[in-house]
């Protein structure tokens, strides 16, 4: 008798995918709720000192050769708290350009410190960015399911092929007689190890040895009963000669 069951490594692996999409789902909320709500409380305790100078941003950024601390590090300092990496990135992005020609040097400073202004009156995480969380978290909660699904009404699966017929959960609650089989598809069985049962009448069931151990001895059985359903191998010479 020939008995294929769940393949336990891939049960892990996709438990494993959709523990992960579960935890980006969960740290997605964390940051829209607590985290991100967090930093800009703490960015609004700043940002009086923020807007009471007139630096450039390059010298907000630039670190002291004595403690490697900048000067947006020593105003963050001041009240005890850690710079934000996300408002260190949104400075570095308007600085202006090295080796400007004179002319436009002095343009290209008015707008940066217009877009220093706007930086330091809004918000570190606007709405928008709070909103994406969010639906990232709703994204990866659905991609969890599904993965969820896609393996967990397979676990108690069997397919059982003996002198009898086929029986199992997986062939349903009856047993399948050989001579009722009609067809096996093998297009997928060399690259995945797939094939397709059609039983007259019309039913179809799918044989996949990666999800299911065992499946080759189970095929090996049918093939055995039913030796007309085996492969029909062509080589390249009978390929020649049907084209030509």
């Amino acid at each position: 008798m020939a008995l294929a069951k769940i393949n336990k490594e891939y049960v892990l692996r996709m438990a494993g995918v959709a523990f992960l999409m579960i935890a980006i789902c969960v740290w997605s909320i964390y940051d829209g709720v607590v985290a991100w709500p967090q930093k800009n409380l703490e960015f609004a305790k700043v940002r009086q000192d923020l807007m009471s100078t007139n630096l450039t941003a390059k010298v907000w950024l630039v670190k002291t050769e004595v403690d490697g601390r900048s000067q947006l590090d020593l105003c963050f300092d001041k009240h005890a708290l850690k710079t934000p990496s996300k408002l260190i990135k949104k400075i570095d992005e308007v600085k202006t350009p090295a080796n400007l020609p004179s002319e436009m040097i002095e343009q290209y400073r008015m707008r940066e410190r217009d877009s220093l202004k706007k930086i330091f009156e809004e918000d570190i995480y606007d709405k928008q960015a709070l909103q994406g969380q969010f639906v990232m978290a709703a994204i990866t909660a659905l991609v969890a399911l599904a993965v969820l699904f896609s393996f967990a009404g397979k676990i108690p699966k069997q397919f059982c092929a003996d002198e009898a017929g086929l029986s199992g959960s997986g062939f349903g609650s009856e047993i399948i007689n050989y001579a009722d089989l009609e067809s096996i598809d093998w297009k997928q069985w060399d690259k995945k190890g797939i094939v397709k049962l059609s039983v007259i009448g019309g039913a179809v069931y799918t044989l996949d040895a990666w999800h299911f151990v065992g499946i080759s001895e189970v095929v090996d059985e049918i093939v055995k009963q039913r030796p007309s359903l085996a492969r029909r191998l062509v080589d390249k010479r009978d390929k020649e000669a049907a084209s030509g």
